[in-house]
């Protein structure tokens, strides 16, 4: 009985008799559990620094080349990461589209500017003339400001998911998937020093497919840790930050109608993802991956976007266990890895 009732006791870890130091070791755990915590929160801070660092340029066209460098740089640094390898082809594949963009809105403002200059300068006679005054067709003005909107959303969407997603990948390479998992809560601490674009996403939000991801691929399941991060990219971040924006899903569908029913434009673009460092690329073995030849295909719609984002991540996954294709892939990401 004695022997029971002792038992009982220690079993008790804040029993005097059998633990006389119990609140010695209480608080030297709590005091390591504080500044585990604290460390946690200095690397997040550290390497958001970092990302935000890479991402400082104010110009969103070479901005762009610094994501695509350092998600490719990613890669290079650890082949496990074949998301980032791909995530630098499809970052590529947004600065194109910010390039035709710009196109765009040069041209207009070129009209712009040059029928304001006329307005300032041009005589009364000249003025009544309906042909006096520099040629401004309102569909090229139309454009403009519909290439302005989409500029405004490639660069927002592209900077935002680098600034979610290229810290949590250089967190598991320095610290590992266990240390990433007891961490990733206290991320959300450095909420008020960080430059975040999104207003209705909150940073540091812990979303379970960051760690499904980064535990397929602790165990070797590169296809898994692909298939859970392009479900927190696509569904956690870019659908609600530029996806379910009216008016950037209505210029995104009136491309995709217009190209594909060959409507003269002058504006529309295929929306595919070409597996090369430059956005024109010619020859039989380009690898390019359409989303789709349908007029009504929506790519704001998650589910045929992920269908889209699936055949371009199966489509890597073969280029680079191929025993010649992977030197062009792997060739397309050096020179994106490293820019000019």
């Amino acid at each position: 009985m004695a022997y029971q009732t002792l038992r009982e006791k220690c079993d008790n870890p804040r029993c005097p008799v059998c633990y006389p130091n119990w609140k010695e070791e209480e608080e030297a755990a709590r005091r390591r559990a504080e500044e585990d915590k604290q460390n946690c929160i200095t690397c997040w801070r550290n390497l958001q620094k970092e990302a935000e660092k890479i991402v400082s340029n104010p110009d969103p066209v070479a901005r762009n080349r610094q994501i695509n460098a350092a998600y490719a740089q990613l890669w290079w640094d650890d082949r496990r990461f074949q998301w980032a390898g791909l995530a630098a082809f499809a970052s590529k594949q947004v600065g194109c589209g910010l390039l035709n963009a710009a196109e765009l809105i040069q041209k207009s403002n070129r009209q712009r500017d040059a029928y304001q200059r006329w307005n300032q300068n041009a005589s009364a006679l000249e003025r009544m003339s309906p042909y006096g005054s520099p040629r401004m067709p309102m569909p090229d003005q139309v454009m403009g400001e519909g290439a302005t909107k989409v500029y405004q959303m490639l660069a927002m969407g592209n900077t935002a998911l680098f600034l979610e997603i290229w810290p949590l990948h250089k967190f598991y390479e320095a610290f590992g998937l266990e240390r990433l998992k007891r961490c990733y809560p206290e991320r959300q601490a450095i909420r008020s020093s960080v430059n975040w674009p999104l207003k209705n996403i909150p940073f540091g939000v812990v979303w379970p497919e960051v760690i499904s991801a980064f535990s397929a691929i602790d165990r070797g399941d590169i296809k898994g840790g692909v298939e859970f991060m392009a479900r927190h990219e696509q569904l956690n971040v870019l659908q609600p930050a530029i996806y379910e924006d009216p008016m950037f899903v209505t210029l995104m569908r009136a491309n995709q109608f217009a190209w594909a029913l060959n409507i003269p434009t002058g504006s529309t673009k295929e929306v595919q993802l070409t597996l090369a460092n430059k956005c024109t690329v010619t020859g039989g073995n380009v690898e390019q991956i359409p989303f789709s030849n349908q007029p009504l295909a929506n790519l704001a719609d998650p589910v045929q976007r992920m269908t889209f984002v699936r055949d371009a991540a199966g489509r890597f996954d073969q280029l680079l266990r191929h025993s010649l294709d992977k030197y062009d892939v792997e060739n397309s990401l050096y020179l994106l890895a490293h820019p000019k």
